[in-house]
């Protein structure tokens, strides 16, 4: 969704740049920009922030402990993230793909962080043998494809806690209304 505002502010800068060359290196950085923020939409889901009640849930539900070692991927503008390395864990990891979504992450952990790290990253091109913790906020398309690819490899005891979609062929252990708790057996 900041792609959204991203380009509007790009378009109008266009609109009243004078230089040829200023216009086409704008159209060049804009495309540039905006691409990974497409395919982040399509292959996880666009930008919407979770809501508190939504993070109190997922506080809840993960019940942190000072050794867990958290990922957020698509971790948005790192509020859930932020929440969870708040609680005292061992790491809070953030992943997001989309560059102006990944750059606002980015100032919020350095203004109001509480020891997160928040890295630009493309989720499915990872191995997540060094977290216990994994939190998603993904489209039903990209649970079922998370399913498919990344639960099969995760080690046993890794909890998997996702915001409002679920994994259909794995048993759900716990859930706070539309945030599910998953265990890999």
């Amino acid at each position: 969704m900041l792609e959204v505002l991203f380009s509007l502010v790009f378009v109008l800068f266009i609109v009243y740049a004078q230089s040829s060359w200023v216009i086409i290196l704008s159209w060049v950085a804009l495309v540039v920009l905006l691409l990974p923020g497409l395919y982040s939409m399509i292959k996880g889901a666009p930008y919407i922030p979770s809501t508190k009640n939504r993070i109190e849930a997922i506080l809840k539900l993960g019940d942190f402990g000072e050794g867990d070692r958290v990922i957020d991927i698509g971790c948005g503008d790192g509020r859930v993230i932020r929440a969870v390395a708040n609680g005292g864990v061992g790491s809070a990891v953030g992943v997001e793909f989309s560059i102006p979504t990944y750059l606002l992450a980015k100032i919020q952990s350095k203004l109001r962080g509480k020891g997160e790290k928040v890295y630009y990253k493309d989720f499915w091109k990872m191995g997540f043998s060094e977290h216990d913790v994994i939190v998603c906020f993904l489209l039903d398309s990209s649970m079922k494809e998370f399913e498919e690819k990344i639960w099969p490899n995760l080690a046993k005891g890794t909890r998997v806690i996702s915001n409002e979609f679920q994994m259909k062929g794995v048993e759900t252990l716990d859930r706070e209304g539309q945030v599910f708790l998953y265990v890999k057996k």
